[in-house]
């Protein structure tokens, strides 16, 4: 079990949790907040929090500065999405419910995928 998991055990939402758990392993400060509004696929079970979690912690690790700067992050992110639709067959908060994956389940996947992107 990831220490995503764990902190999402202690209460955090699904987005928050990736955040606390890459800030701990990079030992990063991104503001756990900017998570908060996305938890419960942004409130209305739409786009999974654990996903969109995962991709801002990627765009942190590996987003550009300036409009100059190549995105590598959007490669890293379509890769991302795609792994995880390849899994599940939707990014959807209200979807993975319907087919019974847990929080904790797609937590520990996202958590994981996302550090293949940001090692």
């Amino acid at each position: 079990m990831s220490n995503a998991v764990e902190f999402y055990k202690q209460g955090y939402n699904c987005s928050e949790s990736i955040l606390m758990a890459v800030n701990e392993e990079k030992n990063l400060n991104l503001p756990v907040a900017m998570a908060s509004a996305f938890g419960g696929g942004m409130g209305v079970a739409s786009t999974c929090g654990a996903i969109t979690g995962a991709l801002m912690a990627l765009g942190a690790v590996k987003g550009r500065e300036t409009a100059e700067e190549k995105n590598i992050a959007r490669v890293s992110a379509k890769e991302f999405m795609n792994k995880v639709n390849e899994k599940y067959g939707t990014y959807e908060c209200k979807e993975l419910k319907r087919k019974g994956v847990s929080c904790p389940e797609i937590i520990e996947y996202a958590h994981e995928v996302m550090k293949e992107y940001i090692k």
